[in-house]
């Protein structure tokens, strides 16, 4: 008896795509049990699967759905007084690497002011609906 290889995809309860690949389709139920409770198997027709199948897009109701932008602009101007902020909504559920730690904000709004003279960057882990992200603020 053969089985016919298929493409895959391991998600979580919240959408992210956590593995992709192509196996045997009798081993796909297999599959669903390597990382455990919270994360489904679901096999991907050939025309939707690619290898950046992870960062393109994630799943919604069953659905691969394509990511969106979290945020039109990633630029920001802001005068180094320690007064003048910069301050932009988030979507719910996104973190920011500040000093080699993954901060979560909670009240989904960044808001950013310094006394520092510099080009500051930050990198943003969006929820599974949204491509991650970086912002440069530029203080004068």
């Amino acid at each position: 008896m053969t089985s016919t290889i298929v493409h895959y995809i391991i998600f979580a309860t919240d959408g992210r795509v956590r593995q992709s690949g192509h196996c045997d389709r009798d081993t796909l139920p297999k599959l669903a049990a390597l990382f455990g409770d919270g994360y489904a198997v679901m096999e991907v027709p050939e025309a939707q699967y690619r290898l950046d199948i992870d960062a393109t897009s994630y799943v919604l109701d069953g659905v691969i759905t394509p990511k969106a932008v979290a945020l039109d602009i990633t630029e920001f101007t802001v005068q180094a007084d320690g007064v003048e902020k910069v301050r932009f909504p988030m979507p719910a559920g996104t973190s920011v690497v500040h000093a080699g730690a993954i901060v979560a904000i909670e009240d989904n709004v960044f808001e950013f002011t310094t006394d520092v003279p510099d080009d500051h960057r930050f990198s943003f882990i969006a929820p599974a609906a949204f491509f991650n992200f970086e912002v440069t603020i530029h203080a004068v």
